[in-house]
């Protein structure tokens, strides 16, 4: 089953646990930049992560409750599907990446860098879960991106990468914590 939500500035989603295999698709579209998106829990107050060239080559760089996700595409929109459950593969995507992701406020946000007045947020129980971003490109200036969370009952160990474009040229090791971005030593 499929919901859209409506056109609104603010959007707050209820993820009910016996709706377990629903898609939410999240409204405004997403504007990313820089060649990035951030999803994130609510209580984190500063959710950009200063990049390293390592964590640009693995696609990621993430802290406890926050990641920044590269975009395959430098600029654009983006339809953003929210599934609660596991992973489901589909041929049409071009770039995966898991990692592990802590929500305490029992609320999720997902945002484009620059923008400032448009947050979409839904609520998912706090707990430990594995959240997974499939990305495909659908023009030139537009992209889709498929967020599932995985519910855990414990921490998920490391991030992986489950499938790689070109861009994409992680060490052996992938890079798990990241600083705040413009946060002085």
């Amino acid at each position: 089953m499929e919901i859209t939500l409506g056109q609104v500035h603010n959007t707050r989603l209820q993820l009910f646990p016996d709706a377990m295999n629903t898609k939410v698709v999240l409204s405004p579209r997403l504007y990313f930049s820089y060649s990035q998106f951030m999803v994130y829990d609510q209580s984190v107050r500063l959710p950009g992560c200063e990049w390293t060239d390592r964590q640009s080559a693995q696609g990621f760089a993430r802290r406890v409750s926050t990641v920044n996700f590269n975009t395959l595409l430098e600029f654009g929109y983006a339809d953003v599907t929210i599934s609660p459950g596991p992973f489901e593969p589909s041929e049409g995507y071009q770039r995966v990446i898991a990692v592990p992701f802590l929500v305490t406020s029992g609320k999720v946000v997902v945002d484009g860098p620059e923008e400032t007045s448009v947050q979409r947020n839904f609520a998912l129980p706090p707990g430990n879960y594995r959240l997974v971003a499939a990305q495909r490109v659908i023009t030139e200036e537009k992209e889709a991106i498929d967020l599932f969370f995985e519910p855990l009952t414990e921490p998920l160990e490391r991030s992986s990468i489950l499938v790689a474009d070109k861009a994409l040229t992680p060490l052996t090791h992938l890079i798990e914590n990241a600083r705040i971005a413009g946060e002085e030593e």
